[in-house]
């Protein structure tokens, strides 16, 4: 899965720093913070609302008809105003306009470049979601009726069809409120991190940019539904998870669990039925609005309370849990970077002697003999109707690949090219070297080399001997990803060799295995094998990136 920051490899243990200004003081401090400055002019107000009166009666430009009429949503508001910003800086005798038209179709309406404040501490950036429109102005004015009370739609009760599919449509518009408010949230939280803190430091540094934006791909790709229903129908997955908790009652019971990367919830309504006295959710995504309306639906939102963020950013209302439980594994176990988060979560509320679940993880590896992955990743660049285009061919050599493999493929012994005891590991230690080797079991043309990854909950978090594998022990629960096992969402990956290497049984091969984030994309891995066979040295490099 998923949930950003950077280490001292690429992230940063957190971003915390319990002396900052808090975000809420920040902007919270309306009386400081609402003094504004005019689209055109550098007349400045005490009130926002002033602002957009005088950008109105002085520069003939109504901001709320414009956002009406072309029916803006909050992002192309945001870029309308720093785009009119940037046209001033450009002409500056548009200070004197008397006039000022836009009629939706120019291209800075998707132009990401203008979400980017060109004044600091712009306030117009945060006060124009309190225009409202004139009709609506007039309506509320005039209302004579006290507000209706707040009704829960989902204990509604329908009758008929049509009651039915109002109350769907009723449901569905307060779910996109919901993530509206949730975007909202997300655009002040980018704006503090991104431009207030970082202007002050450095003014535009590319590299943070590149984080930050990955950063928001990520969070957002989980507030989609398809990506959780492939991990829910994922049964290997989500029964690992529900039966370490169901099988372990008394370790859960008026335990405090906190759920990093909630999604949809399901971990932590897991807890929750398994007796934990209090559960915290934790995700950045929009999902989150979903998870409430889940765990509500069920009737553990009395135990279960939601938070939207990040944990390296995040306070909770309790010194320290006694379980972290998250589904953070990506492909090749460590794509998106998500268990940094968990590790951060784990150094900053964890108590003495709690439980991570998972407690441990394993990256292995072992050499293919698949002809048809070649042909069908590589050689298949070499004829395509009639034609070669070898241009293509390269840089799928430098991409893994994430697919199932053939069991019948594995043709040497399985090694571990990482560890990871996750009670104990650092952030640092995630990126890795290690030395490897394999003894060929048959004679086969090596060519790829194949991972996935094992892992293990157990009650207490002790560590998993190296040579454990599959083998049922009592208070402790196995999942793998590999080829012999069930089919998992994860698959797993395949580094597919430029040579092929021809192989007898009981013959090795060795060499060194570096892994780590992306350069330009943390949530990404850059791998790089070295391998010796018949006295040759061969390097190749390989990227696991974004689909």
């Amino acid at each position: 899965m998923a949930h950003s920051t950077c280490n001292e490899s690429q992230y940063e243990p957190s971003e915390f720093d319990p002396q900052d200004v808090a975000w809420d003081d920040w902007s919270n401090d309306e009386e400081e913070q609402e003094e504004s400055q005019c689209l055109f002019c550098p007349q400045i107000f005490p009130k926002t609302l002033e602002t957009f009166q005088h950008i109105k009666e002085h520069h003939g430009f109504d901001f709320k008809a414009v956002k009406r009429d072309l029916h803006l949503d909050f992002y192309k508001c945001i870029r309308m105003i720093n785009y009119i910003r940037k046209q001033v800086q450009v002409d500056p005798e548009l200070a004197q306009t008397k006039q000022f038209k836009l009629n939706g179709s120019e291209p800075f309406w998707t132009q990401d470049e203008y979400l980017q404040p060109v004044l600091t501490d712009d306030a117009l950036l945060f006060a124009f979601e309190e225009l409202e429109d004139d009709h609506q102005e007039e309506k509320s004015s005039n209302k004579p009726f006290a507000p209706l009370p707040t009704v829960d739609l989902n204990q509604v009760n329908t009758t008929t069809e049509l009651e039915a599919q109002l109350l769907k449509l009723l449901m569905s518009t307060q779910e996109k409120t919901e993530n509206l408010q949730g975007q909202f949230e997300e655009y002040k939280s980018m704006v503090k991190k991104r431009f207030f803190d970082t202007i002050a430091n450095d003014e535009k540094d590319p590299s943070n940019a590149a984080l930050i934006d990955q950063g928001n791909y990520y969070f957002n790709g989980y507030a989609q539904n398809d990506i959780h229903e492939q991990m829910l129908k994922d049964r290997a997955r989500t029964e690992a998870y529900r039966d370490f908790v169901y099988e372990n009652k008394d370790v859960f019971k008026n335990k405090i669990v906190l759920d990093v990367g909630c999604g949809t919830g399901i971990l932590s309504m897991f807890a929750a039925k398994a007796g934990a006295k209090q559960v915290f959710s934790v995700d950045n995504s929009a999902i989150i609005e979903k998870a409430k309306l889940n765990i509500k639906e069920n009737g553990l939102d009395h135990i279960i309370t939601c938070v939207r963020g990040k944990v390296e950013e995040i306070e909770l209302p309790v010194p320290q849990v006694d379980i972290i439980i998250s589904e953070w594994m990506g492909y090749f176990l460590l794509f998106e970077a998500m268990l940094d988060s968990v590790l951060v979560a784990r150094d900053r509320w964890l108590a003495p002697n709690g439980i991570m679940a998972p407690s441990q993880t394993r990256i292995l590896m072992a050499a293919l003999d698949d002809e048809d992955l070649k042909n069908d990743k590589v050689n298949f660049w070499n004829d395509v109707y009639g034609f070669k285009m070898s241009a293509m061919k390269e840089p799928t050599l430098n991409e893994a690949v994430v697919d199932f493999i053939r069991a019948d493929s594995v043709v040497s012994s399985v090694i571990t090219l990482k560890d990871l005891p996750l009670q104990t590991i650092t952030i640092k230690q995630l990126d890795f070297v290690s030395s490897f080797e394999v003894e060929i079991k048959k004679d086969s043309v090596v060519t790829a080399f194949g991972g996935w990854f094992d892992t293990w909950f157990t009650r207490d978090g002790h560590s998993i001997p190296l040579d454990q594998q599959s083998q049922k022990v009592p208070g402790e629960i196995f999942m793998t990803t590999s080829p012999f096992g069930e089919d998992t969402h994860w698959k797993q990956t395949s580094f597919i060799l430029e040579k092929p290497v021809q192989m007898k049984m009981g013959e090795k091969i060795s060499g060194v295995f570096t892994c780590h984030k992306g350069t330009d994309n943390p949530r990404e891995l850059e791998c790089e094998i070295e391998y010796n066979v018949h006295g040759e040295t061969f390097i190749q490099n390989f990227v696991l990136q974004s689909f």
